[in-house]
């Protein structure tokens, strides 16, 4: 029995070797032997994860607003009033980001404070207030959410 790349799926058990599992492992397919066997994870890698597919989370921006990265990495956000941004759930150790869609009701004209510990390359950006407006942030840690880096990836989407 072989695997076939065109194919999705091991077309038997003798198809795989498996030696007790180790961190820092992963499941390899080696073309010499025509079998799957445990291969050590040299360095960084990104593994695919349902298609890319990130976890939105909608909410409604009102006063003080938390966005905790336990609920998703990508924030849909209402203002219903000016809002102040709190953010938590970073995990010490590791890289965290997450994208903010701000978003402006039908009424729109609401402000928005951001954490003292977000940095910002020239300062804050201006966001839009005209109503139904978007405008995308994006928000990264490397220090579990002691300081975080904001970057505008745009404005005023409509």
């Amino acid at each position: 029995m072989s695997y076939d790349p065109g194919i999705s799926g091991i077309s038997g058990a003798s198809d795989v070797f498996l030696n007790s599992p180790v961190t820092g492992n992963f499941l390899n397919y080696n073309t010499s032997t025509a079998k799957w066997q445990n291969s050590t994870l040299a360095g960084y890698a990104a593994l695919a994860n349902g298609g890319g597919a990130e976890t939105v989370f909608t909410l409604s921006a009102t006063g003080v607003t938390t966005l905790d990265l336990a609920n998703g990495n990508i924030f849909v956000a209402t203002l219903t009033s000016n809002t102040t941004y709190a953010f938590s759930g970073a995990t010490a150790g590791k890289a965290c980001s997450f994208a903010l869609y701000n978003t402006q009701n039908a009424t729109g004209g609401f402000t928005v404070t951001w954490p003292t510990t977000v940095k910002w390359s020239g300062g804050a950006p201006v966001l839009t207030t005209m109503a139904s407006s978007v405008d995308i942030l994006v928000f990264e840690t490397i220090d579990g959410g002691a300081s975080w880096y904001g970057s505008l990836v745009g404005t005023n989407f409509t």
